[in-house]
């Protein structure tokens, strides 16, 4: 009788314990919908265009643009691409805190079917090293730099590429060494938030102060969540593979699509 007793005393502990352990509902990311909704296209880049924090709510956005090449046209020209400026995105704390040196960069690419999600230049993914868009050019002391076709001296500003903006051959050639393996910000760390400039950006144009602030909250409440063994429920991971159709499908219906021009800066 006295077993039985402490049996059932142990039946109940375990299934307290087990109800009380039960994980958070998972939430989609941004990034994990646009896998899901463009599983079918098997080359685009998608760049974090922006990002931003808004203290009175205590939440986190982020902004994307999804580039995608179409059929060429002989001459070439804007219409070669479609191109996806998606509205402000709520993003967990823990997402925040994955891409903040992210801005301007692209963020998840897919080539020939092959998705990427590691952290490039913008433009790295598919365009740079791609004769069909452009060749290396060699500068009066020696370099050699990617310089777009005539034609195609949009892609700069579809990229997000600043005036000043020039990708060296040597660097793409390092990164090319280990695409996909882990983040780029360039041999000198010359690419991401901290060298983004642009007068359209939300987080380029805030305080130097503002973003001290964020960035300092961040660090600390991405550690304390971390410590609890949170999850920020990125199902899109780390690592690089072959996806496949799927019957799956979620709407993007907050996107603004442009066919032609609005690249901004």
């Amino acid at each position: 009788m006295k077993f039985f007793k402490t049996f059932s005393i142990l039946l109940i502990t375990l299934i307290v314990v087990s109800c009380g352990s039960e994980k958070k509902p998972y939430v989609k990311s941004p990034l994990d919908v646009i896998v899901t909704t463009y599983i079918d296209q098997q080359n685009y880049s998608v760049i974090l265009a922006d990002m931003n924090y808004e203290e009175s709510n205590d939440s986190y956005f982020h902004k994307y643009r999804i580039v995608i090449p179409k059929t060429a046209t002989p001459t070439g020209s804007e219409n070669d691409f479609e191109i996806i400026n998606t509205d402000w995105k709520k993003v967990s704390l823990l997402v925040f805190e994955q891409h903040q040196n992210d801005l301007g960069m692209t963020v998840l690419s897919k080539k020939n079917g092959v998705l990427d999600k590691k952290t490039a230049p913008a433009g790295y993914d598919n365009y740079v090293g791609n004769k069909k868009y452009g060749q290396w050019q060699t500068s009066s002391n020696g370099t050699s730099f990617w310089a777009f076709y005539g034609q195609y001296a949009f892609m700069r500003s579809m990229l997000g590429w600043g005036s000043g903006y020039r990708y060296y051959r040597d660097d793409y050639n390092y990164y090319n060494s280990y695409r996909g393996r882990q983040n780029y910000y360039g041999r000198n760390n010359s690419f991401g938030t901290n060298n983004y400039k642009s007068n359209t950006s939300t987080w380029a144009n805030k305080p130097q102060s503002f973003k001290q602030k964020v960035q300092s909250k961040v660090k600390k409440s991405a550690a304390t969540l971390k410590s609890k063994s949170y999850s920020s429920g990125s199902s899109y991971g780390n690592s690089s593979q072959k996806t496949t159709r799927s019957t799956s499908r979620y709407s993007n219906s907050s996107s603004s699509r442009s066919r032609s021009g609005g690249f901004g800066k």
